[in-house]
């Protein structure tokens, strides 16, 4: 690893073998998927607005609210594409945060089971370039496992170290490597992952 990329696939794959193995003995049980999370080194970011308007008021269900993030993550890809003109590199979109929801104009923390003509999300959605991503999975698919979920680092470490009700403080979390450095801030409610 250097930073926060994998340069030796095949050393970085029997090292996870190898705490696989010691955690298949420690809990008495095989394990097939793992969870990772990705550094922050070649992060890009895109913030965007998107809406959603109904015919007439109705109850928003959890549908809904993933059609719409959906569609901000959607937007969010083709403005980057669109801005990303300087580099042939190709991107995935590794994860994305809402930062505040709207329901008829109004700022509300949870859309689900509200009755609303019109729905909206403010939408984080972060990408990082193909080879870092491929590089990831193919460690961890070397060591006999399955990818279940890619985040990144500092909404991982944000995720465990500062309970959800603590994260409209405005607090930072600074994750100091060994090859990166990744900031997580908390503003009005969500993370937001910095490199």
């Amino acid at each position: 690893m250097l930073d926060g990329q994998i340069h030796d696939i095949g050393k970085v794959g029997e090292t996870i073998s190898q705490v696989k193995e010691q955690l298949e003995a420690d809990l008495g049980r095989e394990l097939t998927e793992v969870c990772i999370a990705a550094a922050g080194r070649v992060l890009r970011t895109v913030t965007t607005y998107v809406e959603h308007s109904f015919e007439s008021d109705r109850e928003i269900t959890q549908e809904d609210v993933y059609s719409l993030c959906t569609m901000g993550v959607e937007k969010a890809y083709e403005e980057f594409q669109n801005s990303n003109t300087d580099t042939d590199m190709k991107f995935y979109c590794v994860g994305y945060t809402a930062m505040r929801y709207y329901m008829n104009g109004y700022q509300m923390g949870n859309l689900e089971g509200h009755k609303a003509k019109n729905i909206a999300v403010d939408l984080i959605a972060t990408f990082l370039p193909d080879d870092v991503v491929d590089g990831l999975y193919k460690a961890v698919e070397l060591a006999g496992l399955h990818v279940a979920n890619l985040t990144l680092e500092p909404i991982a470490a944000i995720q465990v170290a500062i309970p959800e009700k603590f994260r409209m403080l405005n607090m930072a979390l600074v994750d100091v490597g060994a090859g990166t450095s990744d900031i997580s801030i908390t503003k009005e409610e969500p993370s937001q992952p910095m490199a």
